[in-house]
C-alpha cells in the first residue's frame, strides 16, 4: 500500500512537473527581424509574423538615409515587442507567400502596427483582402504626416531628383456604378533613364484630396504605371488611392499632380 501511495504522488509531481516546463501557448517574441517582421515562440514551434497593414523601410536599402530609417523602425519595434508576450489577431488571410503569418501584433495594449505607423517609422500600406483596420492605420499615418516624424520629414531625406515623368492619362469615368473604383491616373517615364519615385505624391489638388504617396519604386524606362481609385491591378504596379467613391469629376474636370519628395510639382494634367 504504502509504495502504490509513493507511486501515486510520484505520478503526480511528475505531471506537474511536465506542465511547468511545457512550452508556452501564449506568443513569445523570440526576435525583431527588422521595422514590420518577428519570430514567436508558440508552443514550442518558431512562427515568422509579418505584421499586417503596414510596411517599414528594407535594412538593406542602399540610400544611407532610408537604411537609418529602417534601423529606427527596427529599434523601436523590438523596445515594444522583444522578448514580450504578445497576442495576436488574424484579419482574412493565414499567410503570405513567403508563409509568414500575418497578423496584427498586440503588446499589453497598444496595437505595434499602428504605433510603428504613428512614429512615422512605416507606412499605412493595403494588402487585400486583409483591411480591418486600414482606416485607423491611415489615420496614424496622417497623423505622422502632419507632425513631419520619420519618414514624413522631409528635411532628413536627400532630395530625389525625378526627370521626365509626366501624368499621361486620367481615366475619370470610371465603368463600375456608382463608386467608379476603375479610374485611374497614368503616370509614364518618358526618359531613357530609370526614375525613382521613393516618397512622391500623387493628388487630387482640385479638391485637396485624396493624396497617395509612393513607396520604394524605381519606373523603368518607357514604362507605365497606374493609380486607381480603388482596384489593384498588378500588371499597372499594383498602386490605389483606397478610396471608397469616385475621385475624379465627370462634369467638372479636376487636376491631378504629381511632386517629389520636397513637394515640388513634377507634373500635372487635367481633362
Amino acid at each position: 500500500m504504502k509504495m502504490k501511495y509513493l507511486a501515486t504522488i510520484l505520478g503526480l509531481f511528475l505531471s506537474i512537473l511536465a506542465i511547468g516546463c511545457a512550452a508556452p501557448t501564449v506568443p513569445l517574441v523570440t526576435r525583431v527581424i527588422d521595422g514590420d517582421t518577428i519570430e514567436v515562440d508558440i508552443a514550442g514551434t518558431i512562427y515568422k509574423i509579418r505584421y499586417i497593414g503596414i510596411d517599414a523601410l528594407e535594412l538593406d536599402d542602399k540610400r544611407p538615409e532610408f537604411c537609418a530609417l529602417a534601423q529606427q523602425a527596427t529599434r523601436l519595434n523590438r523596445q515594444l515587442v522583444e522578448g514580450e508576450k504578445v497576442r495576436l489577431e488574424k484579419d482574412v488571410s493565414e499567410t503570405d507567400k513567403y508563409g509568414r503569418l500575418l497578423r496584427y501584433v498586440y503588446v499589453a495594449n497598444i496595437l505595434v502596427n499602428a504605433e510603428l505607423v504613428r512614429q512615422g517609422l512605416a507606412w499605412a500600406k493595403v494588402y487585400e483582402p486583409d483591411i480591418k483596420y486600414q482606416d485607423y492605420l491611415e489615420e496614424m499615418e496622417a497623423e505622422a504626416r502632419q507632425g513631419k516624424i520619420g519618414i514624413w520629414d522631409t528635411s532628413k531625406l536627400p532630395p530625389i531628383e525625378v526627370e521626365n515623368v509626366q501624368i499621361t492619362d486620367i481615366f475619370y469615368d470610371g465603368l463600375v456604378p456608382n463608386v467608379e473604383s476603375d479610374e485611374y491616373v497614368e503616370i509614364t517615364n518618358l526618359g531613357d533613364q530609370p526614375q525613382d519615385l521613393t516618397g512622391c505624391v500623387l493628388r487630387d489638388i482640385s479638391d485637396g484630396y485624396p493624396s497617395f504617396t509612393f513607396l520604394p519604386y524605381i519606373l523603368a524606362p518607357g514604362k507605365s504605371i497606374r493609380v486607381y481609385t480603388n482596384e489593384y491591378h498588378p500588371e499597372w504596379g499594383g498602386f490605389s488611392f483606397e478610396y471608397s467613391r469616385a475621385i475624379w469629376n465627370n462634369t467638372e474636370p479636376d487636376v491631378a499632380a504629381l511632386y517629389d519628395n520636397q513637394d515640388n510639382e513634377i507634373s500635372r494634367k487635367s481633362y
